[in-house]
């Protein structure tokens, strides 16, 4: 960001001296006889000032205008869950960056995606509701399930939820599925985006009518890692899962979005950032499927969530 006549921003001081009346105020440039008698090297510094405080300028302005987040339950430990709703373009999309607290790989990126969210190649085409973490006491203890011992992504009322030790006596059981669950219905998606990691990664499942949304996300991670495919089929069965809750039942497209276990932060958001904007961009030739529709049977391939 250039400054007009190499000021520097209000309020930032210069580290030449000061004298005389001005001696408690900050200033805002170099004098004359300062350069003269500095030569270049109180330049540069004034230079570093200056590009210190720009970017912390803009930072501030760009985490300013991030909404805030809204709690929407607390789990069992009583730690918040929250979300925040993002842009406002016609494609509602449901964005979960974390389930299971041994899974860090996209939750580690949440500011970056809360930025990148504010995009225009994002806001404009859709609004975005992101739950920052379904499972905040599973990330504080760093285990899968919640401190119940229950896998949060086998509690949702699917058509095929059997009650198990690991499941929840029924759908629902615990409060963290249950404030989810609740804002999920409240924000009605088009689509439902939910980051997981696996040893087997990076990878985009899908559920539902959502072949055409994980072609796109898959092409846009391609670019920057060749590993990144499409499964249709996890391969073992998910009773309850928020993928066949979503999916399968309710015939809107869902992608669980592996990304390979213990990935770096920048090699996660190389690929995701790029992904979510394909995501934002794709044409459903099929027409937008909210989660008040019901499922047609031509939208239920057979596909398993994570």
């Amino acid at each position: 960001m250039m400054v007009a006549g190499g000021m520097l921003p209000f309020g930032c001081a210069s580290r030449g001296g000061s004298s005389g009346a001005d001696a408690g105020t900050p200033r805002t440039h170099l004098t004359g006889a300062e350069v003269a008698v500095s030569g270049p090297v109180q330049v540069d510094r004034a230079d570093a000032v200056l590009e210190r405080e720009t970017v912390q300028s803009v930072e501030t302005m760009m985490e300013d205008a991030v909404p805030a987040w809204q709690e929407i339950g607390r789990s069992r430990e009583d730690r918040a869950i929250r979300a925040a709703t993002f842009g406002n373009g016609p494609r509602r999309v449901y964005l979960i960056a974390g389930i299971h607290g041994t899974e860090q790989e996209g939750l580690q990126n949440i500011d970056l995606i809360r930025r990148e969210l504010l995009s225009g190649e994002i806001a404009g085409r859709t609004t975005v509701r992101l739950v920052e973490d379904m499972n905040p006491d599973g990330s504080e203890a760093g285990t899968r399930h919640n401190t119940a011992g229950i896998d949060l992504n086998r509690n949702w009322p699917a058509k095929n939820f059997k009650p198990a030790k690991d499941r929840g006596p029924e759908p629902l059981s615990e409060p963290e599925t249950r404030a989810v669950h609740d804002d999920l219905l409240a924000f009605d998606p088009h689509i439902v985006v939910v980051l997981h990691s696996t040893a087997e990664g990076p990878f985009v499942n899908f559920d539902g009518p959502g072949l055409g949304f994980a072609d796109a996300f898959n092409a846009a991670a391609k670019a920057s890692d060749e590993r990144w495919r499409v499964v249709a089929d996890m391969g073992y069965p998910t009773p309850g899962s928020l993928g066949t809750f979503v999916g399968i039942d309710r015939g809107v497209p869902i992608l669980t979005i592996e990304f390979e276990r213990g990935q770096d932060a920048v090699s996660a958001w190389a690929a995701l950032a790029p992904a979510l904007r394909a995501v934002a961009a794709h044409e459903d030739r099929g027409g937008p499927t909210r989660l008040a529709d019901e499922p047609r049977p031509a939208d239920r391939p057979r596909t398993l969530g994570n």
